[in-house]
């Protein structure tokens, strides 16, 4: 991983739920040190999507001008675990920031990606953004996959999410501390199928308490 020169690059970074994809945007964005020499970004001007971030219906993103037309038709809909208004409008802004990204003097976007921005029925973000932009040879994509080796730690990580303790059903909430631990591979193969037909890197890490460890399964996509 060199920038070399190259001006623009835009960072997708997923994993499963508690691997830690929040606290290492918010490390490189936040310039911690050894976070930036680890993935090679010191020395760039380094912005991320708010909305992947901070989601919630009441926050005030700004004007969004998205000129995107998409067809939804396959979209689900609302349930327990999706609303289709807070999907659009995360795809909305994604692709947004990505615009205003491209027009700004930042180097690197980082954006939180999650699983529904895959998925035909969620949204498909991924696909309209790799429609777009996966073949502009002014822009760089990279994608970051984090996994949690230790499947203790990761059910200790789970745990200590807020929207895990809020849950009032402990079956679920056993459900998925047995179930997210061995989702982490399918959840990988999803990300690389997502990104196969594009030339773009995917550099899977192990997520460890205070660092990252670059895993020896990784993959340079070819057209």
């Amino acid at each position: 991983m060199n920038f070399g020169d190259i001006m623009k690059k835009i960072v997708w970074v997923f994993g499963e739920s508690a691997t830690g994809k929040e606290t290492l945007v918010n490390k490189l964005y936040n310039h911690d040190e050894e976070t930036l020499n680890t993935f090679n970004m010191n020395n760039k001007k380094i912005c991320y999507s708010k909305i992947t971030i901070v989601d919630h219906d009441n926050e005030d993103y700004g004007v969004i001008v998205d000129n995107n037309i998409y067809d939804d038709s396959l979209m689900d809909e609302d349930n327990i675990y999706f609303n289709r208004v807070r999907a659009k409008r995360r795809r909305s802004y994604i692709m947004s920031d990505v615009e205003n990204f491209i027009n700004s003097d930042n180097d690197i976007l980082l954006i939180k990606g999650q699983i529904n921005d895959l998925r035909v029925n969620r949204g498909n973000t991924v696909d309209y953004f790799l429609k777009k932009y996966g073949n502009d040879s002014n822009i760089q994509i990279e994608v970051i996959i984090l996994k949690v080796e230790d499947v203790t730690e990761l059910r200790k990580r789970i745990q200590s999410k807020s929207w895990f303790r809020k849950m009032d059903d402990e079956n679920e909430k056993n459900k998925l501390l047995e179930t997210i631990p061995f989702k982490q591979q399918s959840h990988i193969d999803e990300v690389i199928d997502a990104f196969k037909n594009y030339n773009i890197e995917i550099l899977i890490y192990d997520s460890l308490d205070n660092s990252y460890k670059l895993d020896s399964n990784n993959k340079k996509n070819s057209i």
